[in-house]
């Protein structure tokens, strides 16, 4: 027996090798390489943090610049603290901007909202109208001279003919952009 161990010696220290290997060294191997990417991603961690700590004064300037900022926005804000609210606003205004011109409303829709941020809301609105140029002039002056803001983002103006002539009605339709502030209290 004795003999027979000495023969396979050297395949039971293989043998003995690869067991410690695969159950000993390869997990060990395995759980350096996962503290290696830890300690890589919390030194990566601790440099972004010693950025913002350094930058701290710049963020808190760059705050305050943003907090003068959203005050001088106001003015230009739908400052209602409801959807129902701002929609009877916002169209309101629209709508007696046609009337006092003397146009012939066909349609206003709401086309959808999107968040810029908590407190902000962008709206788009869309009007459809009938009238001679002279309206169409006046309702596109005083659409862009409108406080709160509202901005035209897309328009069409169709007609027979161009000729000068008052009489001439043109069919338009404006893609209006409107902001509302959201909060109840204003900025």
């Amino acid at each position: 027996m004795k003999s027979n161990l000495l023969k396979y010696k050297n395949y039971l220290f293989v043998l003995s090798a690869l067991i410690v290997a695969n159950f000993v060294l390869d997990p060990m191997w395995k759980n350096i390489e996962t503290l290696q990417q830890k300690v890589y991603l919390d030194e990566s961690k601790v440099v972004k943090v010693e950025n913002l700590i350094a930058n701290k004064k710049q963020i808190e300037k760059q705050s305050g610049l943003l907090s003068i900022n959203k005050l001088k926005l106001q003015p230009y804000l739908f400052t209602a603290s409801t959807e129902s609210e701002f929609k009877l606003t916002a169209q309101g205004k629209i709508e007696k901007l046609l009337q006092t011109n003397n146009c012939n409303v066909e349609r206003i829709g709401w086309a959808g909202k999107s968040n810029i941020e908590q407190q902000l809301v962008r709206w788009t609105l869309e009007a459809r109208f009938r009238g001679n140029p002279e309206c169409v002039l006046n309702v596109s002056r005083q659409l862009e001279s409108l406080e709160p803001m509202v901005k035209i983002a897309d328009y069409s103006y169709a007609g027979k003919e161009v000729s000068g002539d008052k009489q001439n009605y043109m069919v338009v339709a404006l893609t209006l952009i409107m902001w509302q502030n959201a909060n109840e209290v204003a900025l």
